[in-house]
């Protein structure tokens, strides 16, 4: 029996309680909304958890790039979109291979990526469906206008290999409702139809209901990090996902060093104010800032005479950003806690590991 208070350090660790209920939970909301799940696997990666979130309800999944999308075909996943640009020779050759066995559907906001599809899909005899992104203020990347939207879904009709699906769009906005609208009216003329519309981002479901969604892709509310709960869309206590580290320094006062830093949390997402990091077991202490394996510990809001982490400690620091933090780790370790959770977070030693999982779509960034 392995506890997580015996794992060598930096380990990515999720509480196997968590993680279930923050799945069942965002799919009961999405299922009151009458919503699809179409969850976002770049947070975890694991294909384990994947199948966790069909078996609650997800109608297909997720994928960024085509990397992903091969592990998780191979995984036994059929149903797979990519909200993503896919543009060159052998992008169009892995995507033609992944559509002779599963259903793929890509988004697209050009016509030399709708055209580049198309010609490769139907030089292979099979069908990929396309969605058309919308700009929803990000500016990397989506069509501006319905026009220009009407524009692009003429070309993919007229196009044999490929489908017009509908839009797509990341995050959800309340406009989006009425671009939905104009853009439904001039297809219409068309006679184009809007069968799908993907809305997207962690705690932005309800927007996308609003908008008149048919389908939601959040991809954070699995783990949930420092960023879903700043932005006021989970509890600290929903946060699934925490990396267990060392302190392995005390010298600096008012500081506390672990072993751990941008290699092993990633600096994406980092906050000015210097709140980086939730550390669990002192709830008054944080992640200031990082190097690449150090990472310091900001002990200011101590009281006076309280307890202090001592060299040679473990805690677990609850990241900014899950899926950047994922993408740094070859394992996880999921654990249960057996009997009552301490209320001050801290590790008791019945913290037991059920399961370790291989992170197999770790740096697929092609």
């Amino acid at each position: 029996m392995q506890r997580v208070a015996d794992l060598d350090t930096p380990s990515m660790v999720v509480d196997l309680d968590r993680l279930e209920g923050n799945i069942a939970r965002l799919q009961a909301s999405l299922d009151s909304l009458g919503l699809a799940n179409r969850p976002h696997i770049k947070t975890h990666k694991i294909p384990a958890i994947g199948h966790m979130q069909v078996a609650a309800g997800a109608v297909g999944i997720t994928c960024q790039k085509l990397g992903e999308a091969e592990i998780f075909a191979d995984a036994g996943f059929h149903d797979i979109l990519i909200p993503y640009n896919l543009v060159g020779a052998p992008k169009m050759e892995r995507l033609v291979r992944l559509a002779r066995r599963v259903k793929m559907t890509v988004a697209i906001d050009g016509g030399v990526a709708a055209q580049a599809i198309a010609a490769a899909c139907d030089a292979a005899g099979v069908e990929v469906t396309l969605l058309i992104e919308i700009d929803t203020g990000m500016h990397r990347a989506g069509v501006q206008t319905p026009g220009e939207a009407q524009s692009l879904a003429r070309q993919i009709a007229d196009s044999p290999g490929v489908r017009f699906g509908g839009l797509m769009c990341f995050p959800t906005k309340p406009a989006m409702g009425d671009f939905r609208s104009e853009a439904t009216d001039l297809l219409a003329r068309d006679g184009i139809a809007i069968d799908q519309f993907s809305g997207g981002g962690t705690g932005s479901h309800a927007v996308s209901k609003a908008a008149g969604c048919t389908e939601h892709r959040s991809g954070t509310y699995a783990y949930n990090d420092l960023s879903v709960w700043r932005a006021g869309n989970c509890e600290l206590d929903h946060c699934a996902m925490s990396v267990l580290v060392t302190v392995v320094s005390t010298s600096c006062p008012g500081f506390s060093t672990v072993d751990g830093g941008s290699k092993t949390f990633t600096n994406d997402a980092l906050q000015a104010s210097g709140m980086n990091g939730h550390v669990r077991e002192y709830p008054e202490i944080y992640l200031e800032k990082m190097s690449e394996e150090h990472g310091v510990l900001n002990l200011s809001r101590v009281a006076e005479g309280a307890p202090r982490p001592r060299v040679g400690e473990k805690v677990r620091v609850v990241p900014n950003h899950a899926c950047g933090t994922t993408n740094l780790h070859d394992v996880v370790y999921g654990y249960r806690v057996r009997g009552a959770r301490p209320a001050d977070g801290s590790l008791t030693g019945d913290e037991i590991i059920e399961v370790e999982w291989p992170v197999p779509a770790r740096g697929k960034i092609r």
